[in-house]
């Protein structure tokens, strides 16, 4: 089962969040929060951690007290001695964690913006960017192929050392370094487009998709210690 959760940004009592923030988690990551310059970065990236600590919580019952987090080579996190993984991805207001027991995972949103789409054109192959000049809605077309993209990035976990331009979607699926990747759109909001990446072939009733308001995330924080939830 893959689950997807997600919240959208505020401004509604940044002082009282950020004070409870810095109350509730580990002094690496408050540091890590409080180097943003801009309070929708900071509050993203709390957001962020706090999604997939309700996801591990109540959708795996899990101790997250009991769990460690650690960086791959390529920088990606994951929870140690555990075979869950997990991706975060924000984009303006919206902020998305997928969590899986499957494989890795990977996820991307983007809010869909106006753009010269030419500039990214060396980022897709010819038959993708094609694809995307002849749609009907060429930026809804563009932000599908990359979040689609950008979430098999995110799932491999290579990071920087793998190119947008060095693999092809066909069909909801690719292949990168010999690992096929399979491609499940997320439907959050219909300003944004969403994707997740899986090894694994995800069908609909595989996933569940979990929507956390303002009060209820704060609600969340209010009541766990995130100490050793670095």
């Amino acid at each position: 089962m893959t689950h997807v959760l997600f919240t959208y940004l505020t401004d509604e009592g940044n002082d009282a969040f950020f004070a409870e923030a810095k109350h509730r988690f580990s002094t690496e990551f408050v540091n890590k929060f409080s180097k943003y310059k801009r309070w929708q970065d900071a509050k993203s990236t709390i957001l962020g951690r706090l999604l997939l600590a309700y996801g591990l919580q109540n959708l795996y019952y899990l101790d997250i007290d009991d769990l460690k987090m650690n960086f791959s080579k390529g920088k990606k996190p994951f929870i140690e001695n555990s075979a869950i993984q997990f991706n975060i991805s924000h984009s303006n207001d919206v902020i998305v964690c997928a969590i899986t027991s499957d494989g890795e995972i990977g996820v991307d949103v983007e809010k869909i913006s106006n753009i010269n789409i030419q500039d990214f054109k060396d980022q897709f192959s010819r038959v993708e960017f094609d694809a995307i000049l002849g749609s009907s809605n060429t930026l809804e077309q563009f932000y599908g192929y990359w979040t689609q993209k950008e979430a098999i990035v995110k799932s491999n976990g290579s990071g920087l050392h793998i190119s947008l331009d060095s693999f092809e979607v066909i069909n909801n699926s690719t292949m990168v370094a010999d690992q096929q990747y399979h491609l499940k759109e997320i439907n959050i909001d219909a300003m944004y487009k969403c994707h997740i990446a899986t090894e694994q072939l995800i069908l609909d009733h595989d996933i569940t998709l979990t929507s956390l308001d303002t009060e209820k995330i704060a609600n969340f924080m209010s009541v766990n210690s995130f100490k050793s939830f670095l």
